[in-house]
């Protein structure tokens, strides 16, 4: 089911959700973990060793793990024809979308992941799970950021706060414009060192595109494509590559390749969404319960793709995963 529908979460879960067991920023490997920098193979290394938070535990065996608060949050995605299970993104808006697991490790087995829409302030400061669902997560208000440069177009950003309990933490790569953060993506964690409750998962977040951009882009007078690509974020060695076709019928196509496995899917673009068509899965996806969604980001020159994927695979099993994926250029840019 959505989010919308939803048992309200347990009080003490409430919009508290725990950090990390043991702070994963502050040790020796932390310039490499996943929670402190993202898990790209191209980091730049960490400035200096990452300060703990206040009252961070000192070992996992005190906030055990609570898969019941996931559950609140069974957002089951489904090909229930073309529709959008996790709602659309308007033009222009805010615009993202995240899994959620029990726990702080951010990532768990399939059943036990669950999507939800996602939303951040644009200067790090603050996010929200499942905003204006009911068991929504508001994350620390205020928290602090720290910004790393990268060898590529993308920053490093760590944003952690404390209020009373509650602890939360930001680990993303961002593009920015001068102190705005257009797109950001990657791990997200919130929780309560009293209750032990903790939620975490990963994100891909940014503004949907314009109108005005996507009526320039459907009504071109040579039809437009825009192709991204890119590493997804719960297991990043896996590589999503998206094309957009424009124009009457706006359409789109995908493929995903991972060491262990590969498929394709395809369907129809509306507005800035885009979703699956049943009949458009490679061979190896089985079952019904399948679905690829996602939207187009940003204007002309700093475009990106937001999506999630939700699959059955012949011999896999369950795969879910969401992805930033950036714009390719193969020519002039309108």
């Amino acid at each position: 089911m959505l989010a919308a529908d939803a048992p309200n979460i347990a009080p003490a879960a409430g919009g508290a959700a725990m950090l990390a067991a043991s702070d994963p920023c502050a040790g020796p490997g932390a310039a490499s973990s996943v929670h402190c920098w993202g898990p790209w193979s191209a980091l730049a290394p960490a400035a200096g060793a990452a300060a703990a938070l206040p009252d961070t535990p000192t070992g996992p065996g005190e906030y055990p793990l609570r898969p019941e608060l996931a559950a609140n949050f069974d957002t089951e995605v489904s090909a229930a024809g073309e529709t959008l299970p996790l709602g659309s993104c308007a033009p222009g808006a805010p615009c993202g979308f995240a899994t959620i697991v029990a726990g702080t490790t951010g990532s768990d087995a399939a059943d036990q992941t669950d999507f939800v829409r996602f939303d951040m302030s644009t200067d790090g400061t603050q996010f929200t799970v499942a905003p204006g669902e009911t068991g929504e997560i508001a994350s620390v208000a205020g928290m602090s950021t720290v910004y790393m440069t990268r060898p590529d177009e993308f920053e490093n950003l760590r944003a952690t706060g404390a209020d009373g309990d509650q602890r939360s933490r930001l680990i993303a790569r961002v593009i920015r414009s001068g102190d705005e953060i257009n797109t950001a993506a990657d791990y997200w964690a919130n929780g309560n060192t009293s209750t032990g409750t903790a939620n975490s998962g990963f994100f891909a977040w940014g503004r949907a595109t314009s109108q005005a951009d996507l009526d320039a882009l459907n009504n071109a007078s040579i039809p437009r494509s825009l192709s991204f690509s890119g590493p997804m974020s719960v297991d990043n060695s896996t590589t999503a590559s998206i094309t957009i076709n424009f124009g009457a019928q706006p359409a789109w196509t995908g493929s995903w390749t991972n060491p262990a496995y590969s498929f394709g899917a395809g369907g129809k673009v509306t507005g800035a969404d885009f979703v699956s068509a049943a009949d458009q899965f490679t061979s190896n996806v089985v079952g019904s319960d399948n679905v690829v969604q996602g939207a187009l980001l940003g204007d002309a020159g700093n475009r990106s793709v937001a999506h999630v994927i939700n699959v059955e695979l012949e011999g896999i099993g369950r795969i879910k995963d969401v992805g930033l994926l950036r714009e390719q250029f193969t020519g002039s840019e309108d």
